[in-house]
């Protein structure tokens, strides 16, 4: 949910906005972020397997951050994602993509080297195979991947307010632009996709 900061930003342009996380304190977060922005936003901390309290077609629009690839590996959850939302509604993801074996092999790396737990999800990453599971009640479904170079910027974390580093990344995704233009199929080694789809 990133604390909210992207479904607060929906309610300031007016869109009616419940904000759902596994976490109470993100919930908080989210709710205390939404009041300082002057917006107000539904709040539910609750399992994505488990949304009872969430009505069912209730949404037109369902958004996630890197959220998706976490919640897939609890049964039920992609279809109480479907039952949530309305015949026609839109789904916008945006997660990490597992086309490339040399960067998921580094990713699994770097888990191993900080000592992740294996209930984080980590080892779901988003690839069409994954998405299969949207195809019994997603239609549409399209990936725009984005970052083949550009995925440095990770190594970047914490130093983007020097301008030598948002430089760098500027560099890294035009440099993108123009390699998957010439080569398509690098595509899928990007590390990072947006995904839309419409509920049948």
């Amino acid at each position: 949910m990133r604390a909210g900061r992207f479904g607060i930003w929906m309610a300031t342009e007016g869109a009616d906005v419940t904000l759902l996380d596994l976490s109470p304190t993100a919930i908080e977060v989210g709710l205390k972020r939404a009041h300082a922005s002057g917006v107000e936003v539904r709040g539910i901390a609750a399992d994505a397997s488990s949304l009872g309290m969430l009505g069912t077609a209730e949404f037109d629009l369902v958004f996630a951050c890197a959220a998706l690839h976490h919640t897939m590996k609890y049964p039920g959850a992609v279809e109480e994602l479907a039952r949530i939302m309305k015949p026609g509604a839109r789904l916008i993801l945006c997660e990490t993509w597992g086309g490339n074996p040399l960067l998921n092999t580094a990713r699994k790396v770097h888990a191993a080297m900080i000592g992740e737990a294996a209930e984080q999800g980590e080892e779901i990453i988003m690839s069409h195979t994954e998405l299969k599971a949207l195809a019994p009640y997603c239609s549409d479904v399209q990936v725009e991947t984005r970052n083949l170079l550009a995925m440095a910027k990770r190594l970047l974390r914490g130093r983007f307010e020097n301008s030598w580093a948002r430089s760098l990344v500027r560099a890294l995704e035009g440099i993108d632009k123009v390699l998957l233009t010439l080569a398509s199929p690098l595509n899928n080694w990007c590390g990072e996709a947006v995904i839309t789809a419409r509920r049948k």
